[in-house]
């Protein structure tokens, strides 16, 4: 069952992976005169925060980069909500025992907003995904778990960053 599931994880994140990487130069023209956002990290099983993960962690790595690179965080839903699109930068770490102290992960990083549709002005859709970076796979001690883990996920933020960075240059 476990092999079965690693390899179902292996599958979806090659399969969005290559979907990403073709999409980022459009996805970038999404990110113009965005003025914040709000991060949101996915909860984590019980497993994987014992293994030392924890979203708190996650949501400080990625605050402190976006705020250190000059991009706004918008710190509570309210606020959120009074920025255009209410853009919302959504971490999603996916984490499975494999083995005995042996993890299989999957760590994903994207922009959702509310956009309208061009032929129908009065659709709204909301949590549209907007932007995202390429999902990164791997396996990990469970020892190593954590770290690898943030690490992968600065990388994704960094990404985001330059991408916001690149459409919206610091004045």
């Amino acid at each position: 069952m476990r092999k079965t599931a690693f390899a179902s994880l292996v599958f979806l994140s090659v399969g969005m992976t290559q979907a990403s990487a073709a999409q980022e130069s459009v996805n970038r023209e999404a990110l113009v005169n965005l003025t914040g956002v709000y991060v949101l990290i996915e909860g984590l099983p019980d497993d994987v925060a014992k293994a030392g993960l924890s979203v708190t962690q996650l949501q400080t790595d990625v605050e402190l980069r976006l705020r250190q690179s000059g991009v706004r965080v918008l710190t509570t839903r309210e606020e959120r909500a009074s920025v255009p699109g209410n853009p919302t930068l959504y971490v999603n770490v996916n984490a499975m025992e494999i083995a005995p102290k042996f993890y299989a992960f999957n760590a994903a990083l994207e922009l959702e907003q509310d956009v309208t549709l061009v032929r129908a002005p009065s659709v709204v859709l909301y949590s549209a995904r907007t932007w995202s970076a390429s999902s990164t796979l791997g396996t990990v001690s469970r020892g190593e778990l954590a770290d690898h883990v943030r690490q992968k996920v600065r990388d994704k933020t960094d990404e985001f960053i330059n991408a916001y960075l690149a459409t919206n240059p610091k004045r």
